[in-house]
């Protein structure tokens, strides 16, 4: 089984990287009956990217025969492209180690993947206008401002 967990750096001593299709690196990690045999630190081509870096990092992910993918947080485009391709997405914390996401996986300790904005706050995304829509959401009524602005009394 091929798991590839979103890091900054890489290594199975990096902690888990909070975004998914912003991460700078992907770990690769094969593991054959339970037991961790290759290691790979791979850069993520959609790191820099204005736009798409979440469907990038995930065409990335499906061309490296992934199995699961392991991140902190899904945008919504990512999760997309990544749940058409059968990829199973699970989420981690970001104090976690990825050795120690590998084995709470393995347990079968971890959960379902948790979803966020795309864009990991690089101005694209849902907006975060105290809920006045002020955000650069693009009109996708995707805003999750729930603040106590006008409009929210």
């Amino acid at each position: 089984m091929r798991i590839i967990v979103s890091t900054a750096n890489g290594g199975l001593e990096d902690r888990v990287n909070p975004a998914f299709g912003r991460t700078p690196t992907f770990t690769v990690v094969d593991v054959e009956n339970g037991s961790i045999v290759n290691v790979q630190v791979l850069p993520n081509p959609g790191y820099s990217q204005p736009r798409g870096a979440g469907v990038t990092a995930a065409q990335f992910v499906i061309d490296q025969g992934a199995s699961v993918v392991i991140s902190s947080q899904f945008g919504p485009n990512s999760s997309g492209v990544l749940q058409a391709a059968g990829i199973r997405m699970v989420s981690a914390p970001a104090t976690m180690t990825v050795r120690e996401a590998i084995e709470a996986f393995l347990r079968g300790e971890l959960s379902g993947p948790v979803f966020g904005p795309e864009g990991g706050g690089y101005g694209y995304g849902p907006g975060r206008g105290m809920g006045r829509g002020m955000g650069r959401g693009r009109g996708r009524g995707m805003g999750r401002g729930g603040g106590y602005g006008p409009g929210n009394w």
